[in-house]
Formats: C-alpha cells, sequence, structure tokens
C-alpha cells in the first residue's frame, strides 16, 4: 500500500457547485456490478497492479479509504486531494520480500556453497520448492507526482518477481514491469468555512503499460537451467504485453478533522487488452502476431473509518494518533462468488503514534494477520519499515505468507 500525512486547511479550498456528484458515484457501483468484475482473459501468476505498494500502508493493515494525510492519497480515495497538504514526490524506492525467504536462505547458506545440481536437488530444497510461493518486488526509482489542493497525478515504474509451485513437482515463474500512469481531481461540495462538516467527492484516471515474462520448468530442469544460464534463455518464454485504462470513485466526509468517513470505488470499469506472445523474442522483433485476449480488473468497493482524537497537552510529544479500520472489497460475494473470501479476510485495522513529527509506530490487522512497522521522517527523505501477513487463501490461515517492505520515500 500506501503513504499519507493528513493536515486540512479550511481555508484554503474553494467551493465548487458538483450536485451530480453522488448520482455519478451510485450509477459507477451499478456499472461495476453489471460488468461483473471479471478477472483478466489471461492466468498470471503476477496480476496487474492498480495501486502501488506502500510500507506505510502494509503496517496499518492494508488501504484506508478514509485516510487523506500525505502522497498516498493517490491510491487510497482520488476524494482525498483537498484534504491533504501539498506534497510532491520527486522519486521512491520501495523493496518488498514475500514467502519464506529466510528459509531460503538459510538452505542455501547450509548447502556449504555446493553446485547448483548439488544443491537443487538435496531434500531440503525440493521439500521447500513443495508448495512455494514467493516475490519480489521494486516500485521505482520513477515515483513522481503531486497531491494538494483538490489535485493528484503520478507516473510510476514498478518491477514484480514471482515464483510458485503451480504443478506437481513443476516451477513457474513471472517477471513483470509496469508503468503506471494516474490523475484525478476533488470535488468540494460548498459549505460555510466555520462549519465543522467537510465533503467532498473525487475522481481518477489511470492508465497501465505492462510487460511480462512467464516461465514453468520441472524440478529436474533447474540444475541444466542454472548451470547453462544465459539472458538469451528468457527471449524463448512467452512473453505478455497488457495495457489498462480506467478510474476511481470516491467520497468523503470529515468532522473537524477528528472523525472521517471515506467510500473508495476502485476499479469502477477498467478494461485490459492483452497481447500474448509465444516468445519474448517475437515481441522484440516484431516477428509474431500475438494472440489477443480482453478483460476486467476486479471493481473493489471499500468503506473505512479514520478516528483523529485531540491530544491536548500530549501533542508536546505525540504529535499524532490514528485509529484505522476499513472494509475492502465489499461486494466479492456479489460480483466474483467463487473467489469470494471470508468476511474477516476483508478486514483492515490500523494504528499509527509519531513521535516530535519524526517517528512513528504502526500496528495493524488484514487478511486475518497481524502486522508492525516504523516511519522515520527526515525531512530530505523518509523511511519506512513494515513486516505483515497475506493470505493466499479464502479462508483465515490456511495458506499464509509473510512479507518485509522497506521504503524510501524523497518528498517535498
Amino acid at each position: 500500500m500506501l503513504d499519507q500525512k493528513r493536515k486540512r486547511s479550511f481555508s484554503s479550498r474553494k467551493g465548487l457547485r458538483i450536485r451530480p456528484a453522488v448520482p455519478a458515484l451510485v450509477f459507477a457501483v451499478i456499472l461495476a456490478a453489471a460488468s461483473g468484475g471479471s478477472m483478466f482473459g489471461q492466468e498470471s501468476l503476477n496480476p496487474i497492479k492498480t495501486y502501488l505498494p506502500s510500507a506505510r500502508m502494509s503496517a496499518l493493515g492494508g488501504p484506508h479509504a478514509a485516510l487523506a494525510d500525505d502522497f498516498s492519497s493517490l491510491f487510497n480515495n482520488p476524494a482525498g486531494f483537498s484534504s491533504v497538504k501539498p506534497e510532491m514526490s520527486l522519486a521512491e524506492i520501495t523493496t518488498h520480500l514475500q514467502g519464506p525467504v529466510f528459509d531460503i536462505l538459510s538452505v542455501i547458506a547450509s548447502s556449504g556453497g555446493g553446485d547448483a545440481e548439488s544443491i537443487l536437488l538435496s531434500p531440503s530444497v525440493l521439500d521447500l520448492l513443495q508448495g512455494l510461493y514467493a516475490s519480489m518486488g521494486l516500485l521505482g526509482p520513477v515515483a513522481f507526482g503531486y497531491v494538494g489542493n483538490g489535485l493528484g497525478f503520478g507516473i510510476f515504474t514498478s518491477t514484480d518477481i514471482v515464483f510458485a509451485n503451480s504443478a506437481p513437482l513443476m516451477l513457474s515463474a513471472s517477471a513483470a514491469e509496469q508503468l503506471t500512469i494516474c490523475g484525478g481531481y476533488t470535488f468540494h461540495i460548498p459549505i460555510p468555512e466555520e462549519s465543522p462538516h467537510s465533503l467532498d467527492f473525487g475522481i481518477m484516471l489511470k492508465g497501465i503499460l505492462r510487460g511480462e515474462l512467464v516461465f514453468s520448468r520441472s524440478f529436474l530442469e533447474l540444475p541444466a537451467l542454472f548451470s547453462s544460464f544465459s539472458p538469451e534463455t528468457f527471449l524463448q518464454e512467452p512473453f505478455m504485453f497488457t495495457t489498462a485504462i480506467g478510474f476511481d470513485l470516491g467520497a468523503r466526509y470529515s468532522f473537524r478533522d477528528v472523525l472521517s468517513f471515506g467510500l473508495a470505488a476502485r476499479n469502477i470499469y477498467t478494461p485490459t487488452l492483452i497481447n500474448t506472445y509465444t516468445t519474448m523474442d517475437g515481441f522484440l522483433n516484431s516477428t509474431e502476431v500475438p494472440v489477443k485476449s480482453t478483460g476486467l480488473v476486479p471493481f473493489d468497493l471499500s468503506f473505512g473509518v479514520v478516528f483523529s482524537p485531540v491530544l491536548g497537552t500530549l501533542s508536546r510529544i505525540f504529535t499524532d494518533f490514528k485509529v484505522l479500520l476499513d472494509y475492502n472489497d465489499i461486494l466479492d460475494f456479489v460480483l466474483r462468488p467463487a473467489e469470494a473470501v471470508h468476511p474477516i479476510l476483508h478486514l483492515g485495522l490500523g494504528l499509527e503514534l509519531t513521535l516530535l513529527d519524526i517517528l512513528s509506530i504502526r500496528g495493524g490487522f488484514y487478511q486475518g494477520l497481524f502486522s508492525a512497522g516504523l516511519g522515520l521522517n527526515l525531512t530530505i527523505f523518509t523511511l519506512n519499515l513494515s513486516m505483515f501477513g497475506s493470505e493466499l487463501s479464502t479462508e483465515p490461515g490456511l495458506n499464509p505468507v509473510y512479507n518485509i517492505m522497506l521504503g524510501l520515500e524523497f518528498r517535498i
């Protein structure tokens, strides 16, 4: 997920009369329900990402539709752009490791530096590969954008690599590079400035270009693959080039910056076009006619609440405290009943305590698993660290994997 630093200025926002905002949001939800919210026409280990990873949001229990306090409002809820103190992202490097990373490193270390064949065919490695799901991700360094005064836009690059035991004695892998461009606006509903109430509606458009290389090998083929590895090996593997364009809508109500409610309708209508090539070489040299398929990125309707109590004399040390609660993907059992998950996996809970505007201590609960993290604001850059769990099955606790995320953000 994402990173935000909420600070509202009632006097700096200009009122716009947008009467159709509520009907537009309702219509969009109906449109998404009618479209069926289907997944892509092509199965992938590494599905397209329409919001980008954030070490802060991961520590706080996932995305929060009512949170609007920094640059991460760009992906949480487009209705939050008016509530954010103007902030520009210059660059970012966020790394993400998922799965039994330490087990893999331990097995390699215990091998005593043997050759690739002896390591890969050892009983400990074969046992680890059974049921394996592991991934690595990198957001940035291109992460340029702006949020504030009702406007939000950004351009980002991200890289993701996934390894999975997709069939008995088979290892599949996917490596994807993605370019995401997004931009939107928040419409402030005119309310007298002296009123403690605030109501906003927002819209964001987004476009995605994504290239994905996929390959599968049996466990017995892995030693030969590693011993004779060369970049040309991947040129003969299947390749998918995906384009997507869509939009999000959102609504947000706030009372005195103490209590906020948010409704985010993400991927209202986000169609995809996938060009599948039998080899990457055929794509690079334009020597092959691709197989085309279409699909829709799944619609996600989420509701959230943020409570930020007034700390009084404690504010000299504790400069901010937030309690966040969300229910994400509310309509999955209607739109995608075959993929619907247990209700507890939709719940996201987060707590954040900030000391002296420098150190943030975070904890959360999402997908039935706990999360924790730290943030260090050093003015020139912000360092965020999180550890959290993800549930790969549709029931709590059946197939959890654990994650580490580290983010280095340059924002002004």
